[in-house]
């Protein structure tokens, strides 16, 4: 039976990575295949305090089992899934096993197991007997990822119904931004801990972890210590079968699921005073109940702060708080990004906007207020308190400024980035596997971000014309610039939303409903990329964008200049990293640009061949009527 499911998971895989889907399989089997390379590095390095490699290992192992988990919650359901054989006659042991067994199938699974490939390579430096232990590792650290990614599929599942699960998704989300955006921290940090290693403490929680464990065994066989070599492996094994035997029992019908209430009683769900008199008022209300009932509105809601905290906390490890006052714009800033699919999460509701006529101004207008009326006191309560623990009175003018600019920009462009980059997704009535299924929102997403902060720089310009002149009126100045251009962008960006909703209305309701946007039949003298849709326009540009800088300035050149001894260091990032890596860094950016090059190439190609068939097709009846 797994052969059977094998076969089937390929040839969906095959049949469904078509046009933006195979980019994004295409870019994320090339990061991890960075990763898992990275991966194996780790595994050669050679750290002064010994202990430190096998801490830094498990570490590392612990970041892919972390990833494995968190895969399901972030749409990485599989794609064989239990629910699908609910009619079926099959012993659940035995589709439990068939499915764990297309789990090992695919690009994540080839991925990680080049990545777990640092076991032998940390076992071949200690000795022929570690790297023959490290081999049965390999085998059961990559069975412990894969069962631990089907249980939390299952707890995500039952999670993407709730608030609750809205909110755990978002404190997740932001950790990972927060980790994602500090990074470089670790990179800093790296040297003295192969200087310096671990703490006592943090080794024994890395090494305790069960993804350490099979790195815990090789160690220990390089000393001889046959006790600690047979237990850690054991012990994962039996690990592996408690899991697997849970994740069975979980098949069936869903227990934890319940039915879907997005509603509360209605004195609960707004604040107590709001009166829905006028149509702007009416939406302004739904809007609110919307943001503290939908699960998607809710991660937006959580998300936004925790990052702006974590972020700004990040460096008072690092016993600076200069960040702190500049939270409630950070705050601010967030709220806006993470809400970018504003119209998009409401799904194909839209249309009862679009039958009601006039509607489309008092809709944008409740929206803006709305997303004011939730972030708003969040951003000045998280403002005061930064500034208060800040301390620093010259910070702010600045925080100030950027925090009230950013509430009236982020209102402003909310809905219409929303309207100009809808991302279509799963209606709210749908059922969900994840509580992040909703969209890639990716690209819409820093189009906010560029935007919003470009909302901030009159704001920011008068402050620092201010402190440029040391004229500290002129630096308080800023605070009412910062209102005024915040007014403005509330009004004249919100203007220019629903007027390009009573434009675009239509459209954006055949997109929700459809998945791609409506094609008129094209002409004689239509061009490939004219006949594109717009998200397929935008990646073939970014594809050609990203391909010229990483095949030529950033692979072509460096490599040049390493052949020829005359070294410019100037933006080429291989010639800043370590020299043993400037060549694998030089690869790497020829692959990338040589893949982003192909699919742009691609994507035109695909065009172009359904042009012609779009044109002889609507070519055919015409020549058959004459």
């Amino acid at each position: 039976m797994a052969g059977v499911l094998i076969r089937m998971k390929l040839t969906v895989m095959w049949r469904t990575a078509t046009g933006p889907r195979a980019s994004y399989v295409l870019g994320g089997a090339v990061l991890g295949l960075a990763a898992a390379l990275a991966t194996i590095a780790v595994a050669t390095l050679e750290p002064e305090q010994p202990g430190t490699l096998l801490d830094l290992l498990a570490v590392v192992l612990a970041t892919w089992a972390l990833g494995w988990m968190l895969a399901p919650a972030y749409g990485g359901q599989p794609v064989i899934r239990p629910e699908h054989f609910a009619l079926e006659p099959i012993p659940r042991r035995r589709l439990a096993a068939a499915l764990l067994g297309t789990a090992l199938v695919g690009i994540p699974a080839a991925v990680t197991l080049v990545a777990f490939l640092a076991l032998p390579v940390f076992g071949a430096r200690l000795g022929a007997v570690p790297l023959l232990v490290a081999l049965p590792g390999v085998a059961l650290q990559l069975a412990l990822v894969v069962v631990l990614s089907r249980l939390a599929a299952v707890m995500f599942g039952a999670l993407s119904r709730s608030r609750a699960g809205g909110a755990v998704s978002a404190l997740i989300t932001a950790v990972m931004l927060v980790a994602a955006s500090s990074g470089w921290i670790v990179l800093v940090a790296l040297d003295a801990l192969l200087e310096t290693g671990f703490s006592r403490a943090f080794s024994l929680i890395v090494r305790t972890l069960p993804s350490g464990w099979a790195a815990v065994a090789v160690d220990a066989s390089s000393r001889s210590d046959w006790l600690m070599t047979v237990l850690p492996l054991v012990g994962l094994a039996l690990l592996v079968a408690l899991l697997a035997v849970a994740w069975t029992r979980s098949i069936g019908p869903q227990r934890l699921a319940r039915t879907v209430v997005r509603g509360s009683p209605a004195g609960r769900a707004v604040p107590r005073g709001i009166a829905a008199s006028g149509a702007t008022m009416a939406v302004l209300v739904k809007e609110l109940r919307s943001w503290l009932r939908d699960p998607v509105r809710m991660q937006s809601l959580v998300v936004a702060p925790a990052f702006a905290v974590l972020t700004c906390l990040v460096p008072v490890l690092f016993d600076s708080t200069a960040f702190l006052p500049f939270a409630g714009a950070l705050c601010a800033l967030m709220g806006a990004v993470t809400a970018t699919n504003l119209y998009g999460q409401d799904g194909t509701a839209l249309w009862l906007t679009l039958l009601t006529p006039g509607s489309e101004r008092p809709d944008v207008r409740g929206r803006q207020l709305a997303w004011l009326a939730v972030f708003a006191p969040m951003t000045a309560v998280i403002t005061v308190a930064g500034l208060a623990a800040a301390g620093h009175a010259d910070l702010w003018p600045w925080a100030l400024a950027a925090t009230a600019a950013l509430l009236g920009g982020g209102a402003g462009l909310l809905p219409l980035v929303a309207i100009d980059q809808l991302v279509p997704g799963p209606d709210p009535r749908e059922h969900k596997d994840a509580p992040l299924d909703h969209g890639d929102v990716t690209g819409p997403a820093f189009v906010m971000l560029i935007l919003a902060l470009g909302t901030a720089l009159p704001a920011l310009g008068t402050v620092a014309l201010g402190a440029a002149l040391d004229v500290e009126a002129l630096r308080w100045l800023g605070v009412p610039a910062g209102v005024v251009s915040g007014v403005l962008a509330f009004t004249l960006l919100g203007r220019a939303a629903y007027r390009g909703l009573e434009r675009r209305g239509p459209e954006l309701l055949f997109l929700m409903r459809a998945g791609r946007e409506h094609q008129a039949p094209p002409g004689a003298e239509t061009s490939a990329i004219e006949a594109m849709s717009r998200s397929r326009r935008r990646l073939l540009w970014s594809s050609l964008v990203v391909g010229c800088i990483a095949l030529f300035p950033q692979a072509v050149v460096p490599a040049a200049m390493k052949l020829s001894g005359d070294v410019a260091r100037v933006w080429f990032l291989a010639l800043y990293v370590p020299g043993p890596w400037q060549w694998p860094t030089i690869a790497f950016m020829l692959t990338l640009g040589i893949a982003a090059l192909a699919l742009a190439w691609r994507l035109y190609a695909v065009e172009q061949r359904a042009l012609r068939r779009r044109r002889s097709g609507s070519a055919g009846p015409a020549r058959q009527t004459t």
